[in-house]
């Protein structure tokens, strides 16, 4: 569910890009992305909630008033941190203040939707996926009522995330209701209160890696910013095939390591895999969707794909150490035994994965913007210094994960592999006879969607062929 979810928020994601990059130009592009930017850094203290509500919730404590409680309360001091930025960041970055003042309305619904998507983490994964899909139609039609009928810009695009984050609060809250019944917990307030010290690490990562765009942004443009954004988010479908894992975290929660962590990345790699196949192959033709001015990120977006499965496994490692900790089941933990544990290793190994990234990726602009590079050459540097700090740091921490459960999927991959060149060689050849750039948008696309059902064909027909795993798991799925 959770994965049908997230690929039709792909589609409907990469259209609601699409209409913001022929819509506004390159540079506001990139300031709509510092917005989002500024969003994320103001939520980072909603992060001690939901870091502790999955975890109780999955084990059976029905805290979710407690949780959506304290969200609100905490929402407050997500708007003082927004403002702050706000008030250093937009002169040098737009001539209005308009559209980061709409941008505060995100905030205290960036915590409503965090605390509520928590809590149906623990209690019905599943769900997820259909609060993913109405939020993403809330936005598509948002979207094209503000910038194509009122035509309100980068203000329009804002508008349409509001929606977009209200709707699934509002549809994550109600799948929860049932753990909300309770009364206010001051006793399990006070317990993660006395711990947030702990998911505050736990969220840095996330808050750290998103400055990227802030940064490059501020110091370089929101030119760059834009080229980029939009390659990130074409390579970012890649990475949706993690939903497939959406449940491991709960699961081992409950029951401990044993094969899911391995069966967890066949499965996934089953998708990301001809996923970043198609978005290497077809990297300039995708672009060409959202514009003719996006076609330099061409050699981005392929690196960034493969970034994205790497992240993928990445992700599931992450699950994999932090599912499998047992070290705070009880009331009262103490803190070295905190600080001796997963739960504090994997936050501290992607905060320095975060900030090795960070500075390299600041570097590589700063030696491209100095020297006068293309646009070209400043995206590659900055994709290429992400796919080498995931790949470092996945072969960090895939290394104690395996003191825990089974990691190395079977040799199904080797299929998955083989299948993914074959559909690269057909759509390599497919693309170049029916993709024109001469066509017009409407026929340019539907050319695109051929080709790439056309190579989904191709490599699912493979992979059943060859494989007898899939082949039962396709049967048992139709039945």
């Amino acid at each position: 569910m959770v994965f049908g979810g997230r690929l039709a928020s792909a589609f409907t994601g990469l259209l609601f890009t699409v209409m913001v990059a022929r819509w506004l130009s390159v540079p506001q592009v990139g300031l709509w992305e510092v917005i989002v930017d500024l969003v994320t850094f103001s939520a980072y203290p909603v992060g001690i909630v939901a870091f502790w509500v999955t975890r109780d919730i999955a084990r059976g404590k029905m805290v979710g008033r407690t949780a959506l409680a304290l969200g609100g309360l905490l929402s407050t001091g997500g708007l003082l941190i927004y403002f702050f930025f706000m008030v250093v960041t937009y002169s040098s970055l737009a001539a209005s203040v308009v559209p980061f003042l709409l941008g505060a309305l995100l905030v205290p619904l960036s915590y409503w939707s965090a605390v509520a998507n928590s809590i149906v983490q623990g209690h019905r994964p599943g769900f997820f996926g259909v609060s993913l899909v109405s939020s993403e139609l809330a936005k598509l039609v948002v979207a094209y009522t503000t910038l194509y009928v009122f035509r309100l810009g980068i203000n329009g695009v804002i508008l349409a995330l509001i929606a977009s984050y209200f709707v699934q609060s509002v549809a994550s809250t109600y799948a929860i209701r049932i753990t909300a019944s309770e009364k206010y917990d001051y006793a399990q307030t006070r317990r993660w209160a006395r711990m947030a010290w702990l998911p505050a690490i736990s969220s840095l990562p996330t808050v750290v890696a998103i400055s990227d765009t802030y940064i490059a942004s501020v110091a370089f443009g929101t030119g760059i910013t834009g080229l980029y954004q939009v390659a990130y988010v074409v390579a970012s479908v890649v990475g949706y095939s993690s939903a497939l894992g959406f449940s491991l975290y709960p699961l081992l929660l409950k029951e401990g390591g044993g094969r899911l962590p391995a069966l967890t990345v066949e499965f996934s790699m089953l998708f990301s895999i001809p996923m970043a196949a198609g978005c290497v192959v077809l990297a300039g033709p995708i672009l060409y969707i959202f514009g003719s001015s996006y076609l330099v990120g061409s050699t981005a977006l392929a690196i960034l794909a493969v970034t994205a499965l790497f992240a993928t496994l990445s992700g599931i490692v992450d699950q994999t150490l932090l599912g499998t900790e047992r070290v705070d089941v009880g009331e009262r933990v103490g803190f070295w035994a905190l600080a001796h544990s997963n739960l504090m290793f994997v936050p501290l190994a992607n905060v320095l994965q975060a900030l090795v990234y960070i500075g390299s990726m600041f570097v590589a602009l700063y030696i491209s913007f100095s020297r006068g590079y293309p646009p070209s050459t400043s995206l590659e540097l900055w994709a290429s210094v992400q796919l080498v700090a995931a790949l470092a740091f996945l072969a960090f921490k895939g290394n104690r994960a395996r003191r825990y459960a089974k990691l190395l999927p079977g040799r199904e991959i080797l299929y998955y592999l083989g299948a993914a060149l074959l559909m690269g060689i057909v759509v390599y050849f497919l693309s170049g006879v029916l993709v024109d750039q001469s066509l017009d948008s409407l026929y340019y696309g539907a050319r695109m969607v051929l080709v790439v059902g056309v190579g989904s064909l191709v490599y699912f027909g493979s992979v059943y062929a060859v494989d007898s795993k899939f082949r039962r798991m396709a049967h048992s799925f139709f039945r």
